[in-house]
């Protein structure tokens, strides 16, 4: 649409013509434009109650889940033993998985963390040394 109400203006009337173009081109995209911007609704319905108790069970549940994190993780390895051969962090997590405690590592290790290709050395390096937080497996059953 620009291009030819744009090269009709040029066309007809020179250099005014192609400004003139121009800002008819802009109002005609303005009206006629696709991406009109539409109200913006809420992800749950409001007369929907079963959707926003599933909602708010689930963000209870995440609390739950973050202060069980805040209370019972220990640092790594925390009672768990990897499987034969792989690379705890890396190839291998508890079912809970786990987070980097940089606090606890020094700075080396925290820039070969986030080297390429030999990061996953890193992680085992953590795994070995406390540099990862772990739910206990007896923290799961409860």
């Amino acid at each position: 649409m620009w291009l030819a109400t744009t090269a009709a203006g040029w066309a007809l009337w020179g250099i005014p013509g192609l400004a003139a173009g121009g800002l008819v081109a802009y109002v005609a995209e303005g009206v006629f434009s696709y991406h009109k911007p539409r109200s913006r609704s809420s992800p749950i319905p409001g007369d929907d109650h079963a959707a926003a108790e599933e909602f708010a069970a689930a963000e209870a549940e995440a609390w739950l889940i973050e202060r069980r994190w805040e209370t019972d993780a220990l640092p790594s390895p925390g009672g768990w033993r990897p499987p034969a051969g792989s690379l705890p962090g890396w190839q291998w997590s508890p079912p809970d998985g786990l987070r980097p405690r940089f606090d606890r590592v020094p700075v080396w290790v925290r820039v070969w963390y986030k080297t390429p290709f030999v990061d996953r050395y890193a992680y085992a390096w953590m795994w070995r040394h406390g540099g990862w937080d772990v739910l206990p497996p007896a923290a799961r059953d409860s």
